[in-house]
């Protein structure tokens, strides 16, 4: 069987790191910065990538980090589920562990 390639450079501590990182920063973010709470209150569409914007520059070569790592671990799982093993993929939803609903 061939060999993953996607797994050379994959750090999964790294990834549940900063996976753990952002999910308290921007849960932060939308109850403490007074531009997403108007927005928010305004029933106004936010998008990712506004939350993105208000984010620090350290935070945001972070950011950048986080979605090559995730990148990765998409390519990663998609290469598992097409030989067989890894996790299982659901439609509308995506590739799920049962027990790993830790990560985004």
């Amino acid at each position: 069987m061939m060999e993953n390639p996607n797994l050379e450079n994959w750090d999964e501590e790294r990834y549940k790191e900063l996976n753990t990182y952002f999910r308290i920063k921007i849960e932060l973010m939308l109850r403490t910065n007074p531009h997403l709470v108007a927005q928010q209150q305004e029933n106004t569409t936010m998008h990712l990538q506004q939350l993105v914007n208000e984010l620090s520059e350290e935070d945001k070569e972070r950011w950048e980090e986080f979605m090559r790592l995730d990148k990765q671990k998409m390519e990663l799982d998609i290469w598992n589920h097409l030989h067989g093993k890894g996790t299982r993929f659901r439609p509308g939803i995506g590739f799920t562990k049962s027990d790993d609903d830790t990560t985004w």
